[in-house]
């Protein structure tokens, strides 16, 4: 008979938490708290159940489960602390059952994981991130790039060359980190050069807009398509040029553009496109220029002899087996 009135004291208390009791049981509980034992039981009740909301909601399966677990738990076991703390925990389990009161636990945090891309000279790669923006990764470049975006921008970093295809998320811009310049956009395609060893950095848009940011994220150009903005690694200035968009794009399929372009920039590039050293045996040769289509996919020295024909120049090519093979630029005779 004891167990059953204490068994009753406990649903009363489940029922006061939850607004359950009529008017004569809470009569009945308003007499049983005057005891100072049941008083100090509620009140600690009362604790366990108002910090409920910091915990995590529990399944229907598991409401049920754990209710079935306690109960057979309190039959079972009566005596001492064992009897108080499984008490407690009805009390828990029936507020679970009752209220249905509890917010979804948040997910913990996930680490961001950062990912890096060094492309080798004569390779080319392409890759697709996360928020499925497309990067087409050229010769020499190095990509860092992290498995997942959060927070409130997407934000990559590069050294070397790479064409974007921006997917766009109004809300989210994304951001590329040069070692000069920072270039934000929505959604948005453009070329970005920003090999360390060049002399200046360069943007150039095809599709959408561009805003270019200095290292202290000041905005210092906004364009639009067809213009190509390049600072110059030792001024603060930006220069801003329309330009044919397909010369700076092309190298993605394999075509190379050259528009009145000096020869000593060309043979930069055809070093990183095919992995060999270029020299120039006359100094003077390094101006001659040039306005052509080059094909990455034929012989280096299928690219120096169609320049032989457009220039009073001829080359040597020294093949090597361990390392860079070496071509020399001579003026021809």
């Amino acid at each position: 008979m004891m167990t059953e009135d204490h068994d009753a004291y406990w649903e009363k208390i489940a029922g006061k938490l939850h607004g359950e009791l009529n008017s004569e049981e809470e009569t009945e509980f308003s007499e049983m708290i005057t005891d100072n034992t049941h008083l100090l039981e509620f009140e600690k009740a009362q604790k366990i159940h108002d910090n409920l909301a910091k915990t995590g909601l529990i399944s229907p399966n598991d409401k049920v489960n754990s209710w079935k677990k306690v109960e057979k738990r309190i039959k079972i076991h009566r005596l001492g602390w064992i009897t108080t703390v499984l008490k407690y925990a009805a009390i828990i389990v029936m507020a679970f059952i009752a209220g249905n009161l509890l917010k979804p636990p948040a997910p913990a945090d996930q680490e961001i994981r950062y990912s890096e891309i060094l492309v080798p000279y004569g390779q080319m790669s392409q890759i697709k991130l996360s928020d499925g923006t497309k990067i087409w990764i050229n010769s020499g470049t190095t990509l860092r790039y992290p498995d997942r975006f959060a927070g409130t921008n997407r934000s990559v970093s590069i050294e070397g060359e790479a064409y974007f295809e921006v997917a766009k998320m109004p809300t989210i811009p994304f951001i590329v980190n040069t070692s000069d310049i920072k270039v934000e956009v929505l959604g948005t395609s453009f070329n970005l050069s920003a090999y360390k060893e060049d002399k200046g950095t360069s943007v150039t848009l095809v599709e959408g807009k561009v805003t270019v940011l200095d290292n202290a994220g000041k905005t210092v150009a906004q364009l639009i398509p067809g213009q190509k903005a390049t600072k110059n690694k030792s001024e603060a200035k930006i220069d801003i040029q329309t330009v044919q968009t397909s010369f700076y794009s092309a190298w993605t399929e394999g075509k190379i553009f050259f528009d009145d372009e000096p020869l000593d920039q060309i043979a930069v590039k055809l070093e990183r496109w095919f992995n060999v050293e270029i020299n120039f045996a006359d100094e003077k040769l390094k101006s001659q220029r040039f306005t052509g289509t080059i094909l990455k996919n034929k012989p280096v020295d299928q690219i120096m002899q169609a320049l032989q024909l457009l220039a009073p120049i001829q080359f040597k090519h020294q093949v090597n087996a361990i390392g860079k093979d070496k071509i020399t630029i001579y003026k021809r005779t």
